[in-house]
C-alpha cells in the first residue's frame, strides 16, 4: 500500500510540475552562504547579511526520500524566517496548484513547522518538516490562486532539498 501511495503522490505531483509554476532543486545549486537575496530561475531565496541562508552539498550523507527522490545538497533556512528574510518566494501560475515541498527538520529529534505564505503575508499552511533521521520528508498543500507564495520556517532551522507547484 505505502508504495502504491508513493507512486500515486509522484503521478499526481509530476503532473502538477508540467503546467502549475516554479521549481527548485538543491542538486542544481553550488555551495553558497546568501546574505543577500538571490534568484535560481524565477524562484528567489530571501537572506539578509543579519539572516542568511545556506546552500550545502550533503557529501556521503544524502538523502533520500520514500519516493525515490534522491537529495545530495540542501537549502538551509538556518532558522525562523518572514517575508523579508530566510524565506524562499515562487509563483504558482495557476489556482488551486499543488505545493510540494521535500524537507526535514535540521534537528534530529524535533519536528518544525514550515509556513507558506501569500504576498500579503497571510498564511496559507502550515507544514511540518519531520525530524532529519537520513530520510528527506515531504509536504504538500493546496495554493489557492495563481501568485506569488513564501516558505519560511516558523522558528528553527529547517534544511528544502526541493519544491515545486
Amino acid at each position: 500500500m505505502k508504495k502504491l501511495f508513493a507512486l500515486l503522490f509522484v503521478a499526481f505531483a509530476a503532473i502538477g510540475f508540467v503546467s502549475a509554476g516554479d521549481f527548485i532543486t538543491a542538486n542544481d545549486l553550488e555551495d553558497a552562504a546568501l546574505t543577500t537575496t538571490v534568484e535560481y530561475d524565477g524562484v528567489e531565496l530571501i537572506a539578509t547579511s543579519e539572516k542568511g541562508i545556506t546552500i550545502e552539498n550533503l557529501g556521503d550523507d544524502t538523502r533520500e526520500a520514500e519516493d525515490g527522490e534522491i537529495f545530495n545538497a540542501r537549502i538551509k533556512l538556518n532558522g525562523g524566517g518572514n517575508l523579508t528574510s530566510r524565506a524562499i518566494k515562487f509563483t504558482s501560475d495557476t489556482d488551486n496548484a499543488e505545493l510540494v515541498v521535500y524537507l526535514n527538520s535540521s534537528s534530529k529529534t524535533d519536528a518544525r513547522t514550515l509556513i507558506v505564505a501569500n504576498e500579503a503575508g497571510e498564511e496559507i499552511a502550515a507544514l511540518t518538516a519531520p525530524a532529519d533521521n537520513g530520510i528527506a520528508g515531504f509536504a504538500t498543500c493546496t495554493l489557492p490562486e495563481a501568485g506569488e507564495y513564501y516558505i519560511y520556517s516558523k522558528s528553527s532551522g529547517i534544511n528544502i532539498y526541493m519544491l515545486y507547484c
